[in-house]
């Protein structure tokens, strides 16, 4: 079985904590994140159609032109 292929990735984290969201052709998010000071680098695999309308703009925004227009597809469908 193939890994699917990353199409964007987003950093939303702040100087002392990660909040990476990572799109995949097969519509699913990984999510990569530190919760608070004592737990780090927690993982959780999202569907992008649950994903909050801001996140899924940062996404569309950070998405190499050839790709946007799937990446759109698979955040609104």
């Amino acid at each position: 079985m193939t890994e699917p292929k990353e199409i964007c990735s987003v950093d939303l984290g702040s100087s002392m904590r990660d909040n990476e969201y990572t799109l995949y052709e097969d519509g699913r998010v990984l999510r990569y994140y530190d919760k608070n000071p004592w737990s780090y680098n927690n993982e959780n695999w999202l569907e992008a159609k649950t994903l909050r309308d801001d996140i899924k703009q940062r996404l569309l925004d950070e998405c190499p032109e050839e790709l946007k227009e799937k990446a759109r597809e698979l955040l609104y469908s």
